[in-house]
């Protein structure tokens, strides 16, 4: 039976309307042209496809200088704090637990383009955004902050320092990302000098939250998991804020940032992250609020 003449055009206009949003919202993280791109860094014609090899059991292996030129670092009166990943020439996401003590953008510094502890450019922050819903619906839940940055960066030409996409959608589960910073090489142990990546594929909601993990305690809305059952590989203490970077049509997006877990690497307790696609319109308009 054919649809009356009203109600059709009621379906036409709710589908244009429809499309209008998608594609502005593929346009909008897609806003910087060049991001996730870099020359030593092309990702794999799968974003499965990514070979483990035992070296990076424990801790990780040592990155190469600068092959990930949208990671940065977040000091607190010159000491180690926590990791960052750079969206654009004046803007910078993290942890918001990174500032559960203090708030004050003066105490802090961004280091960006470094790969040694304390190396890089240094930039100043001008502003601290914390999602609005971050610990309110569930603890730890939206573990998002915004940074706005000064000087602006300069990604024109250059190799050493690069901007990430923002994610055009949610996790993919057994995807394979990779997390870096310069946190702690084990549990207990020391911090990092230089930074270091890990491997690790996206663990299904359902596995991560049942008995044997997490035991409900993962708020789907705006957390997912990633690392492996068996343990080992993980992020750990001062990782915190550093993106989980995974691959989507030939460009890096930040789909996570470490959050919270159990330990690190232990059986049982894969690394929770922040979904950054979650948290895509908070982010949204607090740019454009800060640079009104």
């Amino acid at each position: 039976m054919a649809l009356k003449a009203p109600v059709a055009q009621m379906v036409m206009i709710r589908a244009v309307a429809w499309l209008f949003i998608l594609t502005f919202l593929y346009i909008r993280v897609r806003a910087e042209p060049n991001c996730g791109q870099h020359p030593n860094k092309v990702p794999r014609s799968s974003p499965f496809d990514f070979v483990i090899p035992e070296s990076r059991l424990v801790g990780g292996i040592e990155s190469d200088p600068h092959s990930w030129p949208w990671v940065v670092q977040l000091t607190y009166r010159g000491v180690h704090k926590c990791g960052g990943v750079l969206i654009d020439e004046q803007f910078v996401l993290t942890a918001a637990h990174c500032f559960s003590k203090n708030r004050i953008p003066l105490m802090y510094r961004v280091h960006v383009g470094a790969h040694r502890s304390g190396g890089g450019r240094i930039h100043f922050i001008r502003n601290i955004s914390i999602h609005s819903l971050f610990n309110v619906v569930w603890p730890s839940s939206y573990d998002v902050a915004l940074l706005r940055i000064f000087p602006p960066v300069k990604l024109n030409g250059s190799t050493t320092v690069q901007s990430i996409c923002l994610p055009s959608f949610s996790t993919v589960t057994h995807q394979m990302c990779v997390a870096a910073g310069w946190g702690m090489t084990k549990e207990q142990g020391r911090r990092s000098d230089v930074l270091r990546e890990i491997h690790v594929p996206v663990v299904p909601f359902t596995q991560c939250n049942n008995m044997a993990h997490y035991a409900g305690r993962i708020h789907f809305p705006s957390m997912f998991c990633a690392g492996y059952s068996e343990g080992l590989i993980d992020s750990c203490q001062g990782d915190s804020g550093g993106p989980l970077m995974c691959t989507n049509m030939g460009r890096w997006e930040v789909q996570g940032l470490v959050s919270w877990g159990i330990g690190c690497g232990r059986r049982g307790k894969p690394g929770v992250y922040s979904k950054v696609h979650a948290a895509l319109p908070w982010i949204q308009s607090e740019m454009q609020r800060l640079q009104a």
